[in-house]
């Protein structure tokens, strides 16, 4: 793969050089709309369509897009979704190639809740640590919601406000909807009506058999962060060798015992996922630290421009993923063959993106849980592994977990299922939906009394006092019968993030730290 990367960076630099040249050649204070460079970033409209679950879409854009240009202007249309603040309505420059976010909220802008097209100009300088005079990689959108969506941006235009007058008002093409509230009300009518076949499974009676582990000092004896911002988001730009261990010696001195590395089993055509896969997860070990896997599959969502595909043996990935690279795995490691298998999209549960659901019904997504954990165990036993893996830790969200936010909906997780994974793992931020941790987890163990719960993904996503969120989470996730906490994510780049981009602490990081060490 290294030269394709090779070739890469070699165009970025020719498209910096000439970019460079073309604005250094122009007059500074005559120049006309085209001869200032205005630039639309997209060459057609990007669709953002989920449901409890996130969206995102990328696009390479020139290395000298922002030099000379003040402001992105904006044309969208919320089909009156009400998006959510921080990074669940992100708009992104990743600077360097590859390197951190630096977004801004679109829910700040323009007119949220509205059903109509909308066009916003967003000064550059608001887009935090990012350099309009420096070279930029990817520009990027992300939409996160509990709730349905329909979100389409039309145009994203570069343009220099000095030369063209900005639009100080959002243009409005048709009529607003009503004000909508700026964070939503949970409602089971405003969710998804799930329609699958036979009653809900009952609330499983037998108790899962967890493999033990040892508690002393910690608060759970799973405590993990995420790297997903550094992993699976960096495959086209990836960090040193030198980076890496810096960023694990920070979640060393953190508390955790676990590093999540969350990077595709497939390689995308513009990047080594494995190479990169194999630095981290050498730097990890050699802290005496443990790996959560997180793979997937780039067709499963459809990520780094691979079109989603319901088609692919994943199954047969997976198992040869483990056989072929059998040094990446070691004993007390948790493997997840997938991390969020329900944003695959099971037919007439949850949403399908693309139009392609890789489940048929509920019973088929149960099954495939079943045989994806069989199918690795199995594979692990080939290379010398076999019961030494703590397989399944399956990221579910509240509405498949337990039917969170509807009082008609009981989830969708079978008895054998939660059987042989041992444990319910929620990726869950009930902050969004106005909700809390305490409330949501007496929900799920009333539930499920006799079932062990790990906290698979909870990071401060939200604005305000972080100090307080993490306190008020964390506190509610230390009660018996929750067995692990994988913060999301460590950093860099969020609102959610421990660590800034000089590896310095953010101000929630030492909260984090005195739970993960047991001192609170």
């Amino acid at each position: 793969m290294q030269p394709k990367i090779d070739k890469i960076f070699s165009r970025i630099i020719i498209a910096f050089v000439i970019a460079s040249i073309s604005l250094l050649s122009l007059p500074s204070l005559q120049i006309s709309n085209s001869q200032a460079g205005d630039l639309n970033l997209l060459s057609k409209t990007w669709v953002f369509r989920g449901n409890n679950g996130a969206v995102e879409r990328y696009k390479s854009i020139p290395a000298g897009a922002l030099i000379g240009q003040d402001t992105l202007q904006l044309t969208y249309n919320l089909h009156g979704t009400t998006i959510l603040g921080g990074d669940a309505s992100a708009i992104i420059f990743d600077q360097p190639y590859g390197g951190n976010w630096h977004y801004i909220s679109l829910s700040n802008y323009g007119k949220n809740g509205m059903d109509g097209i909308q066009t916003v100009n967003i000064p550059l300088s608001r887009f935090p640590g990012l350099d309009a005079t420096k070279p930029v990689g990817t520009f990027h959108a992300r939409f996160w919601h509990s709730r349905s969506f329909n979100i389409e941006i039309t145009k994203a235009k570069l343009i220099n406000t000095s030369v063209v007058n900005p639009t100080i008002a959002p243009t409005i093409t048709s009529q607003p909807a009503p004000t909508a509230a700026l964070a939503p009300t949970p409602t089971s009518a405003a969710l998804p009506s799930p329609t699958p076949t036979g009653t809900p499974t009952p609330i499983a009676t037998s108790t899962p058999n967890p493999t033990p582990l040892p508690t002393s000092g910690y608060s759970w004896p799973i405590q993990s962060v995420s790297s997903m911002k550094e992993t699976k988001d960096k495959i086209c730009g990836q960090d040193s060798q030198v980076f890496i261990d810096s960023w694990v010696d920070k979640a060393k001195n953190l508390g955790a015992n676990y590093v999540a590395v969350e990077t595709p089993y497939d390689n995308p055509s513009c990047g080594d996922a494995l190479n990169y896969t194999r630095m981290w997860v050498n730097s990890i070990r050699s802290r005496g630290l443990k790996v959560w896997h997180r793979h997937m599959p780039l067709a499963f969502e459809g990520i780094y421009s691979v079109a989603k595909n319901n088609g692919s043996d994943y199954l047969n990935m997976i198992t040869d993923y483990i056989k072929n690279n059998p040094s990446l795995f070691a004993e007390g490691d948790i493997f997840t063959p997938i991390p969020e298998p329900q944003n695959g999209g099971i037919s007439g549960i949850t949403y399908c993106a693309e139009g392609v659901c890789q489940y048929n019904n509920a019973g088929h997504f149960n099954q495939w849980l079943r045989n994806a954990m069989t199918a690795s165990d199995n594979a692990f036993s080939i290379v010398g592994l076999g019961g030494k893996l703590k397989i399944g830790y399956y990221g579910f969200d509240g509405f498949v977990a337990w039917g969170d936010n509807n009082p008609d909906w009981n989830g969708i997780l079978e008895d054998a299922t939660i059987q042989q994974m041992g444990n319910i793992t929620i990726d869950h931020y009930p902050q969004l939906v106005n909700d809390s941790m305490v409330n949501d987890l007496n929900e799920l163990q009333a539930r499920y009394p006799n079932v062990p719960i790990v906290i698979g993904e909870w990071g401060t996503v939200t604005s305000g006092d972080l100090i307080q969120q993490v306190v008020d989470n964390m506190s509610a996730a230390k009660r018996p019968g929750v067995v692990g906490f994988n913060y999301w994510h460590m950093g860099m780049g969020g609102n959610e993030a421990l660590i800034n981009d000089d590896f310095t602490s953010r101000s929630q990081y030492s909260t984090v730290q005195s739970y993960f060490k047991n001192t609170r």
